[in-house]
């Protein structure tokens, strides 16, 4: 069974559309949520679907967007994963 550390722990390189290129690391939070590291330039904790907060580092509204889109990628791709294995 795919354990919750296992889910959140993941990396991307991804271009969102408009160009611009992201690296990303995702892990678990320690009081949940998970942490959000773009181009080891910002920091972000994401909870569920648009549930996301600016920690520190550079903050734009278009890594927003960018952040918000990463995740939705991998919560489709890792949850529907995460059932199957059930």
């Amino acid at each position: 069974m795919l354990e919750a550390r296992e889910w959140a722990d993941s990396w991307y390189r991804f271009q969102n559309g408009d160009g611009t290129a992201y690296s990303v690391h995702l892990m678990p939070a320690q009081h949940g949520g998970i942490y959000i590291i773009c181009n080891e330039s910002s920091l972000w904790r994401w909870h569920n679907h648009d549930d996301i907060k600016f920690l520190c580092g550079n903050n734009n509204k278009y890594t927003k967007i960018a952040m918000l889109q990463i995740m939705k990628f991998h919560t489709e791709q890792r949850v529907e994963y995460h059932d199957d294995r059930r």
